[in-house]
Formats: C-alpha cells, sequence, structure tokens
C-alpha cells in the first residue's frame, strides 16, 4: 500500500484513540490518570503493528512529528484533558510517540523486531499496569527524590516485563541457562530504570535501557 495512504490510516486511527480517551472523560467521567493509560495503551498497541505494515521508517517519523505537532498545541490549548489534565508535570507522551520512532528505525537498521518490540511493549504494557497497581494496591510506599513509588507497583512491573522478554524472545533461547538469568537481570534493570525516572522520562529511558542491555546480551 502506498506510503501516504498508510500515514493516512494511522493518523486516523491514531486520532481516534485519543478521542475515545477524552469521551472516556467527558461522558464516563473517568479520571485523567486512567484516561491518560488508555490513549497511552491504545496508541501503543497500533504502534505494535507498525513492523507488519511499515516498510519506511520515513512513515514512522511523519506520524512522530506530526502528533509531536498535535500535543503540543493540544497541550497549549488544553485540547485534550483527557491526557493533559493532571496536576503533576510530565512530557511523557511526547517521550512515547519519539521512542516509538527511535525503536522502529533501530529495528528496520538491525533487521531484528526484537529491538522494536520488547522494549516497547515494556512501556506500553507494564508501565501502566505498575501506575494502576500501584494506586489501586498500594501495598507498601518508598520515596525516591521525593517522589513517591508503591513496591506493589514495582513488583507488578517486574513480572510483566519478566514475562514480555519470554514472550517476545525466541523459544531457542530457553535452552540456555544464561538466557534465563539474563532475563531477570533484564526485568530486574527495567524495573529500577522505571522507579529512578520522573515526569514520563520512563517512556524513553526504559527503551534507552532496554537496548542496551540487548546489545550486551545479543552481541
Amino acid at each position: 500500500m502506498n506510503d501516504i495512504y498508510l500515514f493516512l490510516i494511522y493518523s486516523v486511527v491514531l486520532l481516534g484513540v485519543m478521542l475515545l480517551a477524552e469521551a472516556a472523560y467527558r461522558f464516563l467521567h473517568l479520571p485523567t490518570e486512567w484516561t491518560r493509560k488508555i490513549a497511552h495503551v491504545g496508541a501503543g498497541i497500533v504502534a505494535l503493528t507498525y513492523p507488519k505494515y511499515l516498510e519506511n521508517h520515513w512513515v514512522v517519523l511523519a506520524l512522530t512529528l506530526s502528533f509531536t505537532l498535535i500535543l503540543f498545541i493540544s497541550k497549549k490549548q488544553r485540547l485534550f484533558p483527557s491526557i493533559f489534565a493532571v496536576e503533576r508535570k510530565s512530557s511523557g507522551e511526547l517521550f512515547f510517540v519519539w521512542s516509538t520512532w527511535l525503536l522502529f528505525l533501530l529495528y528496520k537498521t538491525t533487521g531484528n523486531e526484537l529491538y522494536f518490540y520488547l522494549p516497547f511493549a515494556i512501556v506500553v504494557f507494564a508501565d501502566p499496569a505498575a501506575a494502576l497497581v500501584g494506586q489501586s494496591f498500594p501495598i507498601k510506599h518508598y520515596v525516591i527524590k521525593r517522589h513517591q513509588k508503591s513496591l506493589g507497583g514495582s513488583l507488578t512491573f517486574l513480572l510483566i516485563s519478566l514475562f514480555l522478554t519470554l514472550f517476545f524472545f525466541p523459544a531457542d533461547h530457553f535452552e540456555d541457562a544464561n538466557f534465563w538469568l539474563f532475563a531477570i537481570i533484564f526485568a530486574l534493570i527495567m524495573t529500577i530504570v522505571e522507579a529512578v525516572s520522573f515526569k514520563g522520562v520512563d517512556n524513553i529511558s526504559i527503551p534507552l535501557a532496554a537496548i542496551i542491555l540487548l546489545k550486551l546480551y545479543l552481541g
């Protein structure tokens, strides 16, 4: 399919995700933290299809630039309170869209889909799950640089990161004992990176840390 058509299709779908989150905020009166997660996970699931349907990283860059502009204007004009009406300052949505392109570019450069899927899936699924569990079931709180974290949220992040590592790695790695050690260490480091990242920086720090660890392991 023509790249322009793919760009338009993805643009409409991603805008639809934002409008869905906005509808949940306005009509279902869900709190902004929840509607942000709807937009986060919804857009992430859409972006996870990029390797299947997109060949040219320039299409992803065009989407990234377009939605950077949309998000910037929306934040300034307060057009999407479902995403931006939070008390804490965060640029997570911008880090999110740019990490998508960076990971896709790395995948196209190396030819290894793992560099895209695993880091991005952790951002899409583990990060919001940890936040929601931490808020709903705060087993025990701890503080890092005046930012409150939850042991329940961190454990959730750790388990989901480990599951995603096992899910995306080819099965032939499972026969290697070193892989299991790597998988555990990888999930632990991802959890630490998430814990020390604030103001939405985890949307870029997690992928960067994941890439470094994958490079070290895969050579």
